[in-house]
């Protein structure tokens, strides 16, 4: 969904604050560290105004194309002199800040164009501070990579890099089918059938991205925290994304190990996270619906922190390091679940377009809550737009608590069929609580 210029500005100037504020952190530990001769720092309010000239630069790509050649081509020009005369006086010769001050330009120019959903670019800012706050840990993994590790990289690589950016990211309808108008026509179904939707190759791939893309971030950041942390971080990033897809990835882990506290803390702050993006492309379609939403979007924010902390603290006595740790032969990428979970995505998805046209407006929570069983940002989108128009506030937010239940009852039924029942019993038990709680946000619509 398309955000306002204002809002992908402010997201810019905060994503190239919140970098340039670690880059400030480290460059004055590595003062007292060293007790090296002050040197100019790129902190957050470069890195702020180097994210926010990426954006401009992207909302000036299409009809000022050579206004947005001069400010790239400017940019990265003073980032390179600034490397320049910085190492030539402090004699250091690291180039982490400036290739981080290019990753923030790129990342505002990615909002400015749209090119990844806002959950994918959150992700990947959110990635990026964790490499640059722990530099040895990352030395470290390096130095460990095997031959099979590199391989599941170069894979992966593959999948994300290669693959993704170059699928269509549109809904391919039934009348785009070869034959399909007619045999429609020969059976005398409506026309109007054409035009269901039935697939968008980029975000089914996408899903495929981010169930393989855990495993391996995971296993990753697991040599750089041990101790199961590296699992609840990639949670949380794979939530900005999809949690439903973090969620299933999580489930085929649980089948490994005895000890799913660890898993159902990670699917729990997973789920917690993908409320941030909603909060963000939901907020310029309708703000007043989100002042509506926001008491109820508080109790779950705060209600899948708790309950992920809770089971967190349990599982921290647990030896936890053997439910993700694998053995440099073994296959780290697995790409058979994430094919197999996109298959039923995509069935459910279709399923759930025939029931929305059979039922229309006239079953709208009916056909809402069935819908969310695939995700509930569409099915949010087009509650917020409904909301104060067709259908009042009231009943705008319901409707999100009633997909957001369907939503969290497809998860459990999702590791239930995918892993382990204890895992479904403790998460369903667990956002079953939440979804309780989140209908006291009514009393204040």
């Amino acid at each position: 969904m398309e955000l306002s210029t204002f809002l992908k500005l402010i997201i810019s100037l905060c994503i190239g604050a919140a970098v340039g504020l670690e880059r400030e952190v480290h460059e004055k530990h590595e003062l007292d560290k060293y007790e090296k001769e002050h040197t100019p720092t790129i902190g957050v309010r470069t890195l702020a105004l180097t994210t926010a000239l990426g954006t401009i630069s992207g909302l000036l790509y299409h009809d000022y194309f050579s206004l947005f050649l001069i400010l790239t081509i400017t940019s990265m020009f003073l980032i390179g002199a600034h490397y320049v005369f910085t190492s030539l006086q402090s004699k250091r010769y690291g180039i982490t800040t400036e290739i981080a001050t290019i990753y923030t330009y790129l990342i505002g120019l990615f909002i400015g164009l749209e090119v990844f959903p806002i959950g994918l670019t959150l992700s990947l800012v959110v990635l990026l501070m964790i490499i640059l706050a722990n530099k040895e840990r990352v030395a470290h993994v390096v130095h460990d990579v095997h031959e099979q590790d590199l391989k599941a990289i170069i894979s992966y690589a593959l999948i994300a890099m290669v693959i993704l950016p170059f699928l269509p990211n549109r809904e391919i309808t039934l009348k785009e089918i070869p034959y399909m108008t007619g045999i429609l026509n020969a059976v005398n179904i409506s026309a109007t059938w054409n035009n269901l939707p039935i697939i968008n190759p980029f975000l089914t791939w996408l899903i495929v991205a981010v169930i393989s893309g855990v495993d391996l971030l995971g296993y990753m950041l697991e040599k750089m925290f041990r101790k199961g942390r590296g699992f609840i971080l990639t949670s949380i990033l794979g939530g900005f994304v999809s949690s439903t897809a973090t969620t299933q990835s999580l489930a085929a882990h649980s089948k490994k190990t005895k000890k799913t506290l660890p898993l159902v803390a990670g699917a729990l702050f997973s789920t917690l996270a993908s409320f941030f993006p909603a909060i963000i492309v939901l907020l310029p379609l309708n703000a007043i619906y989100i002042f509506n939403l926001l008491p109820t979007l508080s109790i779950l924010i705060v209600g899948f922190a708790i309950a992920g902390s809770i089971f967190w603290y349990l599982s921290k006595n647990n030896k936890n390091e053997e439910f993700v740790q694998k053995h440099h032969n073994e296959n780290i990428l697995s790409i058979k679940p994430a094919l197999f979970f996109a298959f039923l995505y995509i069935s459910i998805k279709l399923v759930t377009r025939i029931t929305l046209e059979l039922f229309g407006q006239q079953g709208f929570l009916v056909a809402a809550s069935l819908a969310a069983f695939t995700g509930i940002d569409a099915v949010a989108i087009n509650i917020a737009e409904l909301s104060g128009k067709s259908i009042n506030y009231y009943t705008g937010v319901l409707a999100f608590i009633l997909i957001n239940s369907v939503n969290l009852l497809a998860k459990t039924i999702y590791i239930n069929f995918q892993g382990q029942k204890d895992m479904a019993l403790k998460f369903g038990f667990a956002a079953g609580i939440v979804v309780i709680f989140s209908f006291l946000g009514l009393l204040f619509v």
